[in-house]
């Protein structure tokens, strides 16, 4: 189970550009979304929402906003991986989930004590760190059955989001997450010693 993993971690690299001639079978971004779904978030509200873009015209638009990137258009799948405005506690996407999961009351008081005073900012900033948690796990996920993958935050947000239609009083985007399989060799990644990243305190 460590060697699967290692070998993982070892796979997954940023694919710049995908074979197009090779699909994601249905099984298989089942199996990488499922690693999103069942990743950990604050106070276990899952923050998140995955669109998945299958439109070739979308996926182009947004390809001309996020720097011409090949890796929009050239990936087997698109996901956009979006984070949810509405999270204070009288929220009705906040009301569902302490329904769903029969949070009991002192939960429900500790979680609105502590999130409602927030600025709406800090609350969008708080709400979308949680999508990279779902991310890093989807990009393991994927590299585990070897599927490649490109973590992409250089595009113009209000575009992208403007393109894909979603209803922006609820959902934010900041994360674009392609996977496919690679069309060329990995190249040498560069990492830092552990030692030189490591300080004990």
């Amino acid at each position: 189970m460590r060697n699967d993993f290692e070998k993982a971690i070892h796979f997954r690299h940023a694919c710049k550009i995908f074979d197009e001639t090779r699909s994601i079978s249905p099984e298989d971004l089942d199996f990488i979304l499922e690693a999103g779904r069942l990743s950990p978030s604050s106070f276990g509200m899952e923050q998140w929402h995955f669109f998945l873009i299958k439109d070739p015209e979308k996926r182009s638009a947004i390809r001309e906003v996020a720097w011409n990137q090949p890796q929009i258009t050239t990936a087997s799948e698109l996901v956009a991986i979006a984070y949810r405005k509405t999270v204070r506690s009288h929220d009705a996407y906040i009301q569902q989930e302490f329904d769903k999961f029969h949070y009991p009351d002192w939960l429900r008081e500790l979680y609105a004590r502590w999130i409602d005073p927030h600025t709406d900012e800090t609350l969008e900033c708080w709400s979308s760190r949680q999508t990279y948690i779902a991310a890093g796990n989807m990009m393991t996920a994927a590299a585990s059955i070897g599927i490649d993958s490109c973590p992409i935050e250089g595009f113009e947000r209000d575009a992208v989001e403007k393109i894909m239609g979603i209803d922006t009083s609820l959902y934010g985007v900041p994360l674009l997450l392609p996977f496919g399989y690679r069309i060329k060799e990995q190249q040498p990644r560069h990492r830092s010693e552990l030692s030189e990243l490591i300080t004990l305190i």
